[in-house]
Formats: C-alpha cells, sequence, structure tokens
C-alpha cells in the first residue's frame, strides 16, 4: 500500500550504496534495473536519517515509473532494503532534495517528513501506518 500510495503521489524514491561494503548479486541486478529510472547520482555522507562518519555512499534517486513500483515489492516490506544483499534505506521525495519519507532499515526505523506531505493523508491510504512521537 505504501508503494501505492508514492506512485499516486508522482514520488521520486532513493537507494543508498555505501562505499565500504560489498553488495552481493541481487543488489547489481536491480541496480541493472532501475539504470533508466535513475535522475541523479551523488557521493555523500548523508541521506535522510543518516550522516555517516568516515565514509561515503552514493545515493541514487530514481522516478518510480510502474516497473519501478514492481521492483520496489519484491523484498515485502520497507525494512528489507539492508545490505550486502540489497542497497540500503528506501526513501520517497516530493522533489529531488525534499525526502517525505525516509528510512534506516537496519534499525527499522522510519520516519516522515511533515514540511513534505500531508500526514494524515498518509496514514489514511496506507493500512497499518503507525505514527509514533520521535
Amino acid at each position: 500500500m505504501l508503494l501505492a500510495f508514492a506512485a499516486r503521489k508522482q514520488s521520486l524514491f532513493s537507494l543508498v550504496w555505501r562505499d565500504q561494503l560489498d553488495f552481493l548479486e541481487p543488489a547489481y541486478a536491480i541496480n541493472e534495473a532501475l539504470s533508466s529510472e535513475c535522475v541523479s547520482s551523488l557521493s555523500t555522507d548523508a541521506w535522510p536519517g543518516t550522516r555517516l562518519i568516515g565514509h561515503k555512499a552514493t545515493v541514487n534517486v530514481y522516478n518510480l515509473s510502474p516497473s519501478a513500483v514492481e521492483l520496489l515489492g519484491c523484498p515485502g516490506r520497507l525494512f528489507a532494503w539492508r545490505a550486502p544483499r540489497l542497497p540500503e534505506d528506501l526513501a520517497f521525495y516530493v522533489a529531488p532534495d525534499r525526502p517525505w519519507l525516509g528510512s534506516i532499515a537496519h534499525e527499522s526505523d522510519a520516519f516522515l517528513y511533515a514540511d513534505a506531505i500531508d500526514v494524515a493523508e498518509v496514514c489514511a491510504h496506507v493500512p497499518g501506518f503507525e505514527l509514533a512521537a520521535g
């Protein structure tokens, strides 16, 4: 349901490739499958919810096309986006530099940016989406 909501909002999304990690074949297959949807690629030490110290990562931002929605649904849950099997920390954006949802998959943590999205609308359209004070 989250993916369907993001698609209706014509969102962009990002995935993270930390430089110090060795990824497995499924991650490289995803990179290849999404290559035509990539709108930007940035080497950085920060992305929604994370700031690295002494390391860098590549954050790729993509168009959320129908084929991308299908691919993003394959792992079955938001927190499955974890290295080394997959790239990390799926996030959705209203513009390339304005996220509305971020995640830290290895911590099973996700968060909304209330200045970028109507939180009540997300809760109304994504069954089971629960908010906790943070």
